[in-house]
Order: C-alpha cells, then sequence, then structure tokens
C-alpha cells in the first residue's frame, strides 16, 4: 500500500487537466491524478498518522505500518483524497492560467479502487473585454430649466428647517405636533400598563402614522381621552402585528403648531450671515440649482455612454459577483430596518427587483476598468491627498477627523478607487458626442 514518507517538501504534482468554457466567464476544469500521486498523498497522511497515532502496546510514533494501513485503510484514502483535491485544483488554475472569482464547487468526484481520481471543478472567471469605440459616441440628453417653482420648494425647506414650535390651546389640527399618552385596551377596557406609552411625540404630517390614529387625533383638545381603533395593514412592518386589529386609548398632553418665519431679509440672515437680503439668498439658491442640474446633466450623459458601450459589446458577468451584489444591498435593506424580523418575501422581492440593476452595475465596472487600462490612467499620491484636504474643508467634521479616517489603509484605496472612476468618466463623457436640450 502506502510507502512511509519522510520528507519535508512537496514534490510538483502529477496530474492532467482539460478545461472546458461553458459560458463566457464559467470554466469547468476536468482533473485527473494518477495512482502514484495518490500513492503518494496516503504516504504522507500514514506518516502524519503514526506520528500522532496512540495505540495500546506500542510506543507513541512506533505502531506499525501494517497495523496501521489494516485498521485505518479507509480514514487514509478518504483524508488522501481530501487532500489532493483542492492542492491540485490550485495546480491547475497556475498551469492554465485562471483567476476564478467566488468559491470553486467540486462534483463528479470519482475514486477508482487503487487506481486514478477523477472530478471536475467548475469556477467563474471574469470576462475578457476588447472595448473600442467609446470616442465620439453620440447621446442625447435633457438640461431642466431652473423656475421659479424649484427656488420656491427650496425657500420653503428652508423655512420649515427654520420654524418654530408654539403651545396652543385649541383643537388638533392637520400638521400639527401633539404630545400624547397611548395605550392599548385589554378585554376588560383597562389599558395594558405593560405596553403605556407616556409624552409620546406625534408628527400628524408623518408619512408613516397609522390613517386611523391620524383621524382619531384630529379634533381632540388638550386633556382630552379617546379610544381609537386601529387595524394594521397586511404588509405593516411588524409581521406580529399586520393584519390584526386593536383599540388605543389616546390622551392629549399638548398641542404645538410650528410657526414658519415670513420671508425677507432677516430670514435670509439666518439662512446664513453671508446672505445680506433675501434677493442675495435666491441668488445662491439659483446657483446651487444650476450647478446641480450641470452636475446631472453629466451624470446621465456618463451613464448613457455606459448604455452604448454596454449595447455595442454585450458580454457576461459572474453570478457570483451579482449574488454579492445584491447581498450587500440586502445587508444595507437591514440595517435600514433594524427592528423588523426576516422576511424571505421581501428579499426574494429585491432580489428580483434589484437584479437587472446589479448585473449593470458590474458591467459598468468591467468597462470602466477596460478603459482605464487601454488608456493608461492613473491616480497619483498627490490627487489622492488633494481630495482629503478638500474632504477636510467641506461638511461638519473636523478636519484632522477626516484625515485620521483616511489614514487606514483600506479607506484611501476607496477613496483611491473612487477618483479613478471619476477620472474615466470624465474620460468617456468629454470623448463622447453630448447632445443637450433645454
Amino acid at each position: 500500500m502506502a510507502k512511509e514518507w519522510t520528507g519535508v517538501s512537496r514534490r510538483e504534482r502529477k496530474f492532467a487537466v482539460k478545461v472546458k468554457s461553458p459560458g463566457e466567464c464559467k470554466r469547468v476544469l476536468s482533473i485527473e491524478i494518477p495512482k502514484e500521486e495518490l500513492d503518494y498523498e496516503e504516504g504522507l497522511v500514514v506518516s502524519e498518522l503514526r506520528r500522532d497515532l496512540k495505540v495500546p502496546g506500542f510506543r507513541k510514533g512506533k505502531v506499525p505500518l501494517k497495523y496501521i494501513e489494516k485498521n485505518y485503510k479507509e480514514a487514509i484514502r478518504g483524508d488522501a483524497v481530501r487532500n489532493l483535491l483542492p492542492s491540485v485544483y490550485e495546480d491547475a488554475l497556475v498551469r492554465e492560467g485562471i483567476k476564478p472569482v467566488g468559491e470553486p464547487k467540486f462534483e463528479n468526484v470519482q475514486t477508482d479502487e487503487g487506481e486514478t481520481i477523477r472530478f471536475d471543478v467548475s469556477v467563474e472567471v471574469r470576462p475578457t473585454i476588447d472595448i473600442d469605440g467609446y470616442r465620439g459616441i453620440k447621446v442625447k440628453v435633457t438640461k431642466r430649466k431652473i423656475e421659479d417653482s424649484h427656488m420656491n420648494d427650496v425657500l420653503e425647506n428652508l423655512r420649515e428647517r427654520l420654524g418654530t414650535l408654539r403651545v396652543v390651546d385649541r383643537a388638533v389640527r392637520e400638521d400639527d405636533f401633539v404630545l400624547i399618552d397611548y395605550g392599548p385596551l385589554l378585554d376588560s377596557g383597562a389599558i395594558d400598563q405593560k405596553l403605556l406609552a407616556t409624552n409620546y411625540p406625534v408628527d400628524l404630517s408623518g408619512e408613516n402614522l397609522l390613517k386611523e390614529f391620524r383621524e382619531g387625533l384630529l379634533g381632540m383638545t388638550t386633556g382630552e381621552e379617546k379610544d381609537v381603533f386601529v387595524h394594521y395593514p397586511e404588509d405593516f412592518p411588524d409581521k406580529k402585528a399586520a393584519g390584526t386589529s386593536k383599540t388605543f386609548r389616546i390622551k392629549v398632553k399638548e398641542i404645538k403648531q410650528k410657526d414658519l418665519p415670513e420671508l425677507n431679509d432677516d430670514f435670509a440672515k439666518r439662512v446664513g450671515e453671508q446672505f445680506a437680503s433675501l434677493d442675495s439668498l435666491k441668488e445662491k439658491i439659483e446657483e446651487d440649482l444650476n450647478k446641480d442640474e450641470d452636475k446631472r446633466v453629466e451624470h446621465e450623459a456618463e451613464e448613457r455612454v455606459i448604455d452604448k458601450l454596454i449595447e455595442k459589446r454585450p458580454f457576461e458577468v459572474p453570478d457570483v459577483m451579482v449574488r454579492n451584489y445584491i447581498a450587500s444591498l440586502l445587508e444595507e435593506d437591514r440595517k435600514r430596518r433594524p427592528n423588523v424580523p426576516d422576511e424571505a418575501d421581501r428579499e426574494r422581492e429585491l432580489r428580483e427587483r434589484f437584479y437587472d440593476a446589479a448585473v449593470r452595475t458590474i458591467k459598468k465596472y468591467f468597462i470602466l476598468e477596460a478603459v482605464r487600462k487601454r488608456e493608461n490612467i492613473e491616480v497619483s499620491r498627490e490627487e489622492v491627498d488633494r481630495r482629503i484636504e478638500e474632504l477636510a474643508g467641506e461638511g461638519s467634521h473636523q478636519p484632522e477627523e477626516i484625515k485620521a479616517f483616511f489614514s487606514h489603509p483600506q479607506r484611501r484605496q476607496n477613496l483611491e478607487n473612487e477618483i479613478l472612476d471619476r477620472k474615466v468618466l470624465d474620460f468617456l463623457r468629454e470623448g463622447a458626442d453630448v447632445k443637450v436640450a433645454q
């Protein structure tokens, strides 16, 4: 059977491999390992087993080989096969120059008694993109004209932000802010004290407020109590409550209305000390809206160029990359909804909804990479440092915090990748024939 092995290094594996390409991003390696490799690996297993094996009547490390081969034959063969498969697979990847993405799938393992081992390994690989014709691509985009209504929307949002709450002595109206005590009623008609919420703030303009709750509060006055019947819809986030009904006893503690400031020079100064008048604020709003629209037009032009390149040069993407991308979206969804139990139906819906978008995102990644390599587009250390300085001068965080954040190698690498993508997108957009319609 196996011979005892006493060396310290492994020799080069002997095996045969054939590669099939059932798809642009799929490879199947059919591998055959000869008997001598199996014998050699079994020798390694026996040597390791003999070194550690404890058998009554024998000193450790001195158990006879024949005893081990007779009593541990199946275990030795199994361990040898399990060792050989991944090891030879890795050697086969090097020999064939294959760089897989994701984990391999071992299939059709055949171990002839005392003879060869045959098995298949399915892997996914990156697509090979020979991209050209990305200069002069014709795209059309529409630029929105900034109207007074757009500026008025911004001003109203600013008024909402600078509004003040004032306690009022009247009945509850729409858009009021109400402080209440509320709790569900037991069958006896008493409030379930375990679930009683006190001094609970309610914004009647909130989108998530149940219709019955909002309608029940309208018209109530300070100190008034009222029973409100609520039916939870079938798609209510809390699955335990979905489809059920409850009666709540509500007591209004306080009613506040939001007073919005008048649009005048004082209002402008409250928005920012740099604004001496309402007109100067409006000028800045119009300037920012036009800048935002210019950025939107540039972004739309870039995305249309990408779509044209995808249409011009169709290619497949690895399924594992699509799955991983969707998995990241699902994880973000779970973080935004931490108190909602696991929802298989929602996950299935999101997978279906975002599948096409995931495929396009990955195709965009490969296109940008192909253009970057062909055009030798790179990012210098100075460019990354300059971008960090820009970020340090923006936002509400201290510059030292921003710089410390990007001192982490992975975060700095992510920022470098963002800058690189931006340079490639700028290159594609600037090289395109973009027609802008008003």
